[in-house]
């Protein structure tokens, strides 16, 4: 008979129809839930996410478990999942989000950056951003984009995933963390992926065909092991990220640049898109707030908040 043991602690690296695959120590398991479901907020997209902690009955003969209980999170990097209308976890227990951009095909889009950064902000996880395929060249209005990125305490990075540059830089200011990479799709995230741990997107591949999800497109987030100590995450590439519902005075505190004039305001309640004796305004003219990021925080307040 297969041998079975007290619920031990582990962690999932990625699930796909309800099968997640968990890690207790150094040796992987194929998981069910224990029942149909976890007991959790019904309104979730999903229950469970790479990197989150999870104990597990297992059968270490059979290689497979249950998953009994999910262990509390630090955070969680959500979206809104505008087909099934509910919040979706993307991944769990994180230490650094970094979201891809390139300077051509795809065309650098901020507001998508702005959208990931905000939903850092929020879930209070550290970010970075990545400008993918530098070898292209980015004009000067992308290389001011990204000196305000770094002006704000975002860690920035230029790299060419398809050339190798830049991806050691990345490698070791990641070392030890568990680190989101989230981009458009086209932006290279796959390749960067590649770059950083080799064989990683064979992998998904692998793993894409045995679920009939598709061999070439990374449809589901994936958890694999730094090749130095630590984790990198990969995450489905979108066209455009929603965010969850917010309070409206919430928005602005998701923007460094405008936390502090925030306070200031003549009204709590200012949403600082028209209101008199609005701090956050007086700011923007006076160049502090970058007009672009501005316009962003704008589009988010009109299609984000309640």
């Amino acid at each position: 008979m297969s041998e079975k043991h007290a619920p031990q602690l582990g962690r999932v690296l990625h699930g796909i129809n309800n099968i997640f695959t968990v890690r207790v120590e150094d040796t992987s398991y194929l998981c069910r839930l224990k029942g149909k479901r976890l007991s959790s907020d019904d309104r979730r997209y999903n229950a469970l996410a790479p990197g989150d902690e999870v104990y597990c009955e297992l059968d270490v003969a059979q290689l497979t478990g249950m998953i009994t209980e999910a262990a509390p999170r630090r955070n969680a990097f959500v979206r809104w999942n505008p087909k099934r209308n509910a919040p979706q976890t993307i991944a769990a227990n994180l230490d650094l989000v970094l979201v891809l951009a390139s300077v051509d095909t795809p065309p650098f889009r901020p507001r998508f950056l702005d959208a990931v950064l905000v939903a850092a902000e929020h879930a209070g996880i550290a970010a970075g951003v990545v400008l993918n395929k530098f070898d292209l060249g980015p004009d000067e209005e992308v290389l001011e984009r990204m000196a305000v990125y770094a002006s704000l305490g975002y860690t920035v990075f230029g790299c060419s995933a398809v050339a190798g540059k830049g991806v050691s830089e990345i490698l070791k200011a990641t070392r030890d963390l568990a680190v989101l990479l989230v981009g458009q799709s086209g932006v290279g995230k796959s390749t960067l992926l590649n770059a950083l741990v080799p064989g990683a997107e064979a992998k998904i591949g692998d793993l894409s065909a045995k679920y009939n999800r598709g061999r070439h497109t990374t449809r589901f987030a994936a958890a694999f092991d730094h090749p130095e100590a630590g984790l990198i995450i990969d995450s489905p590439g979108v066209r455009e990220f929603n965010l969850q519902l917010f309070e409206a005075g919430e928005l602005s505190y998701t923007f460094p640049e405008m936390r502090e004039p925030a306070t200031r305001c003549r009204f709590s309640t200012c949403t600082h898109s028209h209101e008199p004796g609005c701090e956050v305004r007086a700011a923007l003219e006076d160049g502090l707030i970058h007009p672009d990021r501005y316009e962003s925080y704008l589009r988010l307040l009109d299609r984000s908040c309640i």
